[in-house]
């Protein structure tokens, strides 16, 4: 018996977002399963498995008409909901908020956590906002609705600290809720030699003795450049900082770096796509996300293989293991004196070692074929109990 999953993603678009290689890592999975169908419910998708040569995954392009932020969730969650009447499946999984889904992979995280943490750093009018703001509301209802819906089967978290939100916020049940990490290329990403460091550094033209910190992450206020840079601007000449990732307001973080007199150190390299990331943090000695909130950015774990040390904040699911691991710190997100107190301490020649073998190390736990192994798990659970 043939079973049909379908899986909804609005948009897919193959670029340099961690989420993309995860929901590609989740399809190339289900495909090897004999006997499964996976049809894509988006808006548009572009990724390496549009070359991919298998039979047994369709798109669907759900596009329909929209004119505003609200408008865009809510007309297509409800096109998909005409589109699946009309064509039943047997499981839905969702990497969307959708309510009546059986599976929902948060790599958002919580939304309503997520609003709690913007508003701490927003003005008073940014905050009005945020509550009264229609496709917030609109996002919060559909996101409890999914939740607290008896047709959820299982919630899929990639950090025990979004489990943790999901249960509080939420009327669900513990066993519902499943842990599985990100997986990471760990013969893609890995540490370089002395040469390789050297040549790529002088393709940026920066020293072979100078220590180099990398953030990487599009979407500069949630991820938190501003504290990066206040804490950045602290520290000497001999110190480079390397910015990856696009935003809609980057001149005003380049106009930040120029008032804190660092402009000249800090390297804006915008977007790159995912087969550049390798060179990039083996250029560099340092990973640091002081992120406003992250489930488990990707990236964490793309450092760690590189041999970089990472610093991130409490509300990134990297807490899970960073501390215990000692590859790397845990801070408040917006302490600027804590942040550059911590990459001070990295211009220690010894403790920039120590830590990158323990990052090293910890990589290693963190395999894709591992979260595959742990995914297929999960899919035959369920596949058991639909044909039951």
């Amino acid at each position: 018996m043939t079973l049909h999953i379908a899986l909804i993603r609005q948009e897919q678009t193959g670029g340099d977002g961690g989420a993309q290689a995860i929901i590609d890592l989740m399809l190339q999975a289900l495909a090897k399963e004999d006997e499964v169908n996976i049809s894509l419910l988006c808006r548009k998708w572009e990724s390496q498995l549009d070359t991919a040569p298998t039979s047994t995954i369709k798109k669907v392009i759900i596009d329909p008409a929209h004119s505003s932020r609200k408008n865009k969730q809510n007309r297509f969650n409800n096109a998909v909901r005409d589109y699946l009447q009309q064509h039943p499946v047997d499981l839905v999984q969702s990497h969307e908020r959708f309510d009546g889904c059986h599976i929902f992979r948060a790599g958002d995280g919580v939304h309503k956590v997520w609003l709690e943490q913007k508003t701490k750093i927003s003005h008073p009018l940014q905050r009005f906002w945020y509550k009264h703001s229609p496709y917030h509301k609109n996002l919060l209802l559909e996101e409890k609705r999914m939740f607290e819906n008896p047709a959820l089967k299982r919630v899929i978290c990639n950090s025990h600290m979004v489990k943790q939100e999901v249960l509080d916020n939420f009327a669900i049940e513990e066993n519902k809720v499943q842990v599985i990490y990100n997986g990471v290329d760990t013969q893609r990403y890995k540490p370089a030699n002395p040469d390789i460091k050297a040549t790529i550094r002088a393709a940026l033209k920066i020293s072979d003795d100078a220590r180099v910190f990398i953030f990487p992450g599009s979407g500069f206020e949630r991820k938190n450049l501003a504290t990066t840079l206040r804490a950045f601007s602290q520290l000497d000449n001999h110190c480079h900082l390397l910015v990856i990732g696009r935003d809609k307001h980057a001149k005003q973080y380049q106009s930040l770096a120029n008032h804190l007199q660092c402009h000249n150190r800090v390297h804006f390299l915008g977007a790159q796509p995912r087969e550049k990331m390798p060179a990039l943090y083996q250029a560099a000695d340092v990973l640091v996300l002081p992120t406003l909130y992250d489930p488990f950015a990707n990236v964490i774990l793309e450092g760690l293989a590189s041999g970089l040390p990472c610093i991130t904040s409490t509300k990134c699911g990297a807490v899970d293991i960073i501390p215990d691991s000692h590859c790397g710190h845990i801070i408040e997100a917006t302490d600027t004196d804590a942040l550059a107190a911590t990459m001070q301490g990295y211009l220690d020649a010894d403790k920039l070692a120590n830590d990158a073998n323990h990052a090293v190390a910890t990589s290693k736990r963190f395999t894709k074929a591992t979260m595959q192994q742990q995914l297929m798990a999960l899919y035959h659970e369920l596949l058991e109990q639909h044909h039951a």
